[in-house]
């Protein structure tokens, strides 16, 4: 009973928070972001060659009414515009984020979660870093980006159960 209550402990220690994971998510869906982003431009493009409505005035299957395929045009139209508007302002965060980094901190965020290398001994050595250097700046990255994001407020992390010491994330 005892060493169900401790694993169950032990996994709720291992289980990163929320905005933790969303932040890892929106670097990950980065590059695939970009990539939808341009496929939606064409389709928005060959889809909707001009700006005109195309608006038909023959009878439709009933007699005196049209047929009006407007509607469904324009409502596509709104989806893959909102789409594309959603897209830019999310892969415009990431690219003011990364903006904001220092050349070391660009590319650990390139290699581990853009490039997606799964070594972190690897990504430690080909930025030049100590292994744990490596783990503590790719922590104190994960945070910073959160915050940015809107994910979380520097007053809902909990250093203590990080092991960090507040102090060294200024």
């Amino acid at each position: 009973m005892e060493t169900t209550e401790a694993a169950t402990e032990e996994k709720k220690k291992r289980v990163k928070p929320l905005w933790y994971r969303q932040t890892i998510r929106r670097f990950t869906t980065y590059t695939q972001d970009k990539l939808r982003l341009q496929i939606l431009n064409a389709q928005l493009e060959n889809e909707f060659p001009s700006n005109t409505a195309q608006i038909s005035l023959s009878p439709g299957r009933s007699v005196g009414k049209t047929g009006d395929q407007t509607g469904s045009y324009v409502d596509r139209r709104v989806e893959l515009e909102t789409e594309i508007r959603e897209l830019r302002h999310k892969i415009h965060e990431v690219d003011i984020i990364l903006g904001s980094l220092g050349k070391t901190e660009r590319k650990l965020i390139e290699l581990k979660y853009m490039q997606r290398f799964n070594k972190d001994f690897w990504i430690a050595g080909e930025i030049g870093m100590a292994v744990r250097s490596y783990y503590r700046m790719k922590e104190e990255l994960i945070v910073m980006a959160a915050q940015m994001f809107g994910y979380v407020s520097r007053e809902q992390i909990s250093f203590e159960e990080w092991g960090w010491n507040e102090f060294t994330l200024s």
